[in-house]
């Protein structure tokens, strides 16, 4: 295998428009992760009234069977007749409208008469698979005290929601508004004043149980919640979360934001911008594709309190267009596979470079990546690199080492594990590659994989954790096509420690401890 290095270089091309149109059904976002306007992104919604505004108030909430679901005080078909002593407007009702390619609305129908009572309807959420609908409502009695509820669809006559159950953190003494579930179903978020929050209304997430029912609420925390209110949250399937406030700093009074979901965390809130937020209330944003989808709002142009706008968005995109190279002799390395990753490690895109050794990727400005890259012959390399700077070329040198045999061992750099953990780091895995490309290389070699820990905890329990190291390591090679005829997995607890610092042990000491060497037996 041959000894050599070569370089990846990125240049960035800023500033290219697209202007995508595509089908109007329920689909992914738009992906942004830190504070930035819209506007300085140079990202631009255009936003247009639809034909189903009256003089009442009509908000959208979701899609049901590819159909979009509004609340509004217009009240045709809903019982009761009281008035939201606010606005003066009747209370609300849940209605629907059909979407036609253009993404214009039918006339409104009314919805689920099952879902409707004397008091007021709120925003209301489905399951992914459309057979659990989660809703909200208030009594006359207290009509700004939203209660959340959950219904099954009627499998057998295909035309109702029953089974009715009430969400096991309501209460007379809080708000539970606009619940939204995740795309994988297995979240629900929802906006609420409940005690304990940051300020007004906070948003908040629960863990959706087997049975369907939502359990656990927690606070999403100071990242996302303000001193002031947070309503209308809406996850997208690209981890990113929509939501007006009034609290981060905006164009009016509710504003949309957007923040990307980590995984133990939340990015800063990014304001969508002055071509989709006014001077007024801007609020229940929602896609229905890529680039299109709705928002309601009460700004003086509208026809009545709440209207419902849709919006297409032109969207700025950054192009990386980059070659590798042999660094040595600058010759260019033509099928190599080029992997671009989040900053949490998760494949987005991966190509082979061309018979020029060129690649070329769209990315979003203002986010965090790396790249890996891997061609037999060479080792894997990586590097990270952000879209911060804008207006500028960036290079990356990507420096590629073979492992080096010698009569004994392979030697690399060492697979460590984080603490009284057994899973193998990212990073290690990238090492991990170059153990698998030397025995490809060689089919005859048999090496022995053996696994330590640092000094922390008993004997027993060390010797255990180390060989479910070892095993795990030989998972993953066995994972990559080598044969576990060729691979002997020992755990050796505490017995070999690196370090001699006895009881005064730094961290750095004990993760040199904790580490997976290969000896070659064959």
């Amino acid at each position: 295998m041959k000894k050599t290095t070569f370089s990846i270089v990125l240049f960035f091309l800023f500033n290219t428009t697209i202007n995508a149109q595509g089908s109007f059904l329920p689909d992914t976002p738009v992906s942004y992760g830190k504070t930035k306007t819209i506007s300085e992104l140079k990202d631009t919604y255009s936003v247009s009234s639809t034909n189903v505004n009256t003089k009442q108030s009509e908000i959208g909430s979701t899609f049901f069977m590819d159909k979009y679901i509004m609340y509004s005080s217009r009240r045709t078909g809903a019982i009761g007749a009281g008035k939201d002593s606010e606005t003066n407007l009747p209370y609300n009702s849940l209605y629907c409208m059909s979407i036609d390619k253009n993404g214009n609305l039918s006339k409104p129908y009314f919805f689920a008469s099952v879902l409707d009572s004397k008091g007021n309807e709120g925003g209301l959420t489905f399951s992914p698979n459309e057979k659990i609908v989660y809703y909200t409502k208030s009594d006359e009695k207290n009509p700004k005290n939203y209660q959340l509820y959950k219904r099954i669809f009627d499998e057998e006559c295909r035309c109702t929601w029953i089974q009715e159950s009430a969400i096991s953190f309501n209460s007379a003494e809080y708000s539970i508004e606009d619940p939204r579930v995740s795309p994988d179903g297995k979240k629900l978020y929802f906006s609420s004043n409940m005690p304990g929050g940051q300020g007004g209304f906070d948003l908040y997430v629960a863990d959706i149980e087997e049975n369907g029912m939502p359990v656990n609420p927690q606070n999403l925390g100071s990242k996302v919640n303000t001193s002031g209110d947070e309503k209308y949250p809406y996850v997208s399937t690209e981890k990113e979360l929509y939501f007006s406030s009034t609290g981060h700093d905006g164009y009016g009074n509710f504003d949309v934001f957007v923040s990307r979901i980590k995984k133990n965390s939340f990015s800063s809130p990014l304001n969508l911008g002055k071509t989709i937020n006014s001077s007024a209330n801007d609020v229940a944003f929602i896609l229905a594709s890529k680039n299109k989808g709705y928002i309601s709002s009460d700004k003086d142009s509208g026809l009545g309190s709440y209207d419902i706008y849709m919006f297409d968005l032109q969207k700025n995109i950054i192009k990386i267009e980059g070659k590798t190279i042999e660094e040595n002799s600058k010759i260019a390395l033509p099928n190599t596979t080029i992997t671009l990753l989040d900053e949490e490690g998760q494949e987005i895109s991966s190509q082979k470079s061309s018979p020029e050794g060129n690649y070329s990727f769209e990315v979003s400005p203002i986010e965090n990546y790396s790249i890996v890259s891997k061609k037999d012959g060479y080792l894997d390399s990586s590097k990270p690199f952000s879209t911060d700077n804008s207006n500028s070329m960036l290079t990356i040198e990507m420096q590629q080492k073979k492992a080096e045999i010698t009569e004994k061992a392979i030697v690399i750099e060492n697979i460590y594990f984080d603490y009284n953990k057994a899973t193998l780091k990212l990073e290690s895995t990238l090492s991990l590659n170059k153990i698998v490309d030397v025995l490809l290389a060689n089919p005859e070699m048999k090496i022995a994989i053996n696994a330590h820990t640092d000094s922390r905890g008993s004997e027993k329990y060390n010797m255990t954790l180390s060989e479910k190291r070892a095993q795990e390591t030989k998972k993953y090679l066995v994972k990559k096509g080598i044969n576990t005829s060729r691979l002997l997995a020992k755990g050796f607890g505490k017995s070999q420690p690196l370090s001699n610092c006895g009881d005064n042990c730094n961290e750095n000491d004990f993760e040199a401890d904790r580490r997976t060497e290969f000896v070659i037996l064959k």
